[in-house]
């Protein structure tokens, strides 16, 4: 069984309306390092925003970073460049999180089948999320070496398990990935901060409400019911041992170095701290 390590690479921000204030939404992407018949691969979970001056154009949503030079920044980091990619496994396709794919032209694209026909034809209130632009990529590579369908469960590479959790999107895919200190599930945005996954706990939100002490926080923006979302989130704690946020600022940021199932405290829990002045 490989072992992988899970790198947290922070592209950007994104500044969304919410309760007469802003919500701060960082934006992540996983940069997954292991041996594979014994060569290195490098693999990214999502490939990020655009840039905001295009997502402002489109969605007069606010923020920062984003687009291709951040991402070329994390990556180069790390020691990489986009060239050194060799899969990319999409959880969703909306706008925040399956960006910048052209910037992995050799790259295979994976992502289940019933994800790209969500972005095809969406439910109706995901229509903005989904941008044509992703899809034109997708719909120009070649299939098996540059996009990669997948329809269900799959174990995709020793050590790295996609799960089918319709909730978000019809196509929602978590992965799950084996380090030497268990498995951690980046969940995305089937509970995109660590209060819809521990909503009773006070170290994971401050507000706990002790009535969901066995029972997980769903999000407004979904394709399925709530009892699906719900009976997805348990299935997904069922195969792993640490959850990853996608939006939530207090996530590892190096796995298996750093390992927790929920943070320390809501220290750091910066979704509703003010932006800085000159990002809006």
């Amino acid at each position: 069984m490989t072992n992988w390590t899970i790198t947290s690479l922070r592209i950007g921000e994104l500044y969304l309306p919410h309760d007469g204030g802003i919500l701060r939404d960082p934006v992540h992407v996983w940069l997954l390092r292991g041996e594979v018949v014994g060569k290195p691969v490098n693999l990214l979970v999502d490939s990020g925003m655009a840039d905001i001056p295009t997502i402002h154009a489109r969605l007069r949503v606010s923020g920062k970073g984003g687009g291709h030079a951040s991402l070329i920044a994390a990556l180069a980091g790390e020691g990489l460049v986009p060239g050194d990619i060799s899969f990319i496994l999409c959880t969703h396709l909306h706008f925040d999180h399956a960006d910048n794919l052209d910037l992995f032209p050799d790259a295979c694209v994976v992502i289940q089948r019933a994800e790209l026909l969500a972005a095809v034809d969406p439910v109706p209130s995901q229509r903005i999320f989904y941008w044509k632009s992703t899809l034109s990529n997708l719909m120009a590579r070649k299939r098996h070496s540059q996009l990669r369908l997948v329809e269900g469960d799959s174990d995709f590479l020793p050590g790295i398990r996609l799960l089918s959790v319709p909730s978000h999107t019809e196509g929602m895919q978590v992965v799950v990935v084996t380090t030497e200190k268990g498995r951690a599930a980046l969940v995305s945005d089937l509970g995109d901060h660590y209060r819809y996954w521990f909503p009773a706990d006070a170290r994971a939100t401050s507000h706990p409400q002790r009535s969901l002490s066995d029972a997980f926080i769903t999000g407004n923006i979904r394709s399925e019911s709530e009892r699906v979302w719900q009976a997805a989130m348990r299935r997904v704690l069922d195969n792993s041992d640490i959850v990853v946020p996608a939006h939530d600022f207090r996530i590892p940021v190096r796995m298996p170095e750093q390992w927790f199932a929920i943070p320390d405290s809501t220290y750091g829990d910066l979704a509703h701290s003010p932006p800085d002045e000159e990002s809006i």
